[in-house]
């Protein structure tokens, strides 16, 4: 690719490229082939692709310094002003360096009423909920693996010897050497559950001293009083939801709520609601919103109508 000029380059900085321009960007970033870059002491091809990328600027700054054209005025407070343009270019190609080779995550994301399954990079498959993200980092799999979860994700670890895998949500991290376990860890939801199917994990908080799971234990973090409890889990309840079945088990009414509106993609509005004590137990599968609102009116008396995406409940 011809060499880049300092009128995009300029652009770039102060945020006013298109599209198309940003990718003339990155791509002259990243243009140089395998064969003029050859390994040598174990070197990465990104760090290569940075001396590159500063010998390129450095031409470019002898040709910014270069006499002035007939009639302008190049004085050293132009000389000045140049340099310290040039400092500021220099700095944010490094800036898109670090990001671009070494800080790039790829993002699995759902949407509502989303469940999907896909396979990273050193085999692990991954069950992803609704409105949830999972973000794996570019390194993943090489000599780490660790990924980074807002939400719910139910994971089949491919065993790797002497390479842990590891879910960091929250103040929580989960490791497993082998095993399928399940991390809910929606932001809006006041706890931490980490649910354990088969194999062995160790659920860490910080310092503190690590808690080991075994199939059928999990771990529930409180993120209110910042406390962790140990205990046995039902897998219907934890892992319905992969069927998508919505399931509750003895849920107050935020909880409902909030599983609802993840499904469908709603907002509920109560404020018209005077009764709120709810305690649902039961599951249904993949159900309508006609259907689920139906039998809540009937089990807890109210009233409902849908209008442009939010459920409005009130009493009768």
């Amino acid at each position: 690719m011809a060499p880049i000029d300092r009128a995009l380059l300029e652009k770039y900085f102060n945020g006013e490229c298109t599209p198309e321009e940003e990718s003339l960007v990155y791509r002259w970033l990243d243009e140089n082939d395998l064969d003029e870059y050859p390994d040598v002491h174990g070197e990465r091809k990104h760090d290569r692709k940075q001396r590159k990328g500063w010998k390129q600027l450095s031409r470019l700054d002898e040709g910014l310094s270069a006499v002035p054209a007939p009639g302008s005025s190049y004085t050293a407070r132009g000389r000045w002003w140049i340099a310290a343009a040039m400092l500021v270019v220099l700095m944010g190609v490094g800036f898109i360096y670090f990001n671009y080779f070494r800080g790039y995550e790829k993002e699995y994301t759902t949407s509502f009423g989303e469940v999907r399954s896909f396979r990273l990079a050193d085999g692990t498959t991954v069950t992803l909920n609704a409105c949830s993200v999972l973000k794996v980092r570019g390194d993943f799999g090489r000599k780490h693996r660790d990924v980074q979860l807002q939400g719910e994700a139910c994971f089949d670890i491919h065993s790797q010897p002497g390479q842990a895998f590891t879910v960091h949500t929250g103040k929580l991290a989960v490791t497993a050497l082998g095993t399928a376990f399940n991390v809910a860890a929606f932001a809006d939801d006041p706890q931490i559950i980490v649910s354990l199917a088969n194999g062995k994990v160790l659920v860490e908080k910080g310092d503190a001293p690590g808690v080991v799971l075994t199939p059928g234990e999990e771990v529930v973090y409180t993120r209110k009083n910042d406390y962790i409890e140990k205990g046995k889990f039902s897998f219907r309840k934890r892992f319905a939801w992969k069927q998508m079945i919505i399931y509750f088990d003895n849920a107050n009414i935020s909880e409902v709520l909030a599983k609802l509106e993840r499904f469908y993609g709603v907002q509920f509005d109560i404020n018209q609601l005077k009764s709120r004590q709810w305690r649902l137990t039961g599951e249904y599968s993949n159900p309508t919103l006609q259907e689920v609102m139906e039998s809540l009116s009937f089990n807890y008396d109210f009233k409902y109508r849908i209008e442009a995406g939010k459920v409005i409940l009130s009493e009768f």
